[in-house]
């Protein structure tokens, strides 16, 4: 039995986002379940989806990746 490992990509540029979800998608024990533009977005989107691994972008409008990561961790 495989696990897979689920991922929510967030990441200002749509180029970026769909260049990492095509590469993770390529590899059957890990998905990605959602994208996400900036750290609001994805602070949202982390209760709906709970994901195992988030990947972060540091540079993003409205909340930075270390912003955050700040955030998750509390």
């Amino acid at each position: 039995c495989v696990t897979t490992i689920k991922i929510l990509v967030v990441d200002d540029s749509t180029a970026v986002r769909m260049v990492l979800k095509n590469i993770i998608n390529s590899d059957p024990q890990l998905e990605v379940l959602d994208q996400a533009r900036d750290g609001v977005d994805a602070l949202a989107k982390l209760a709906a989806h709970k994901p195992d691994l988030v990947l972060l972008d540091i540079e993003m409008p409205k909340m930075n990746g270390i912003e955050t990561l700040q955030e998750i961790r509390k």
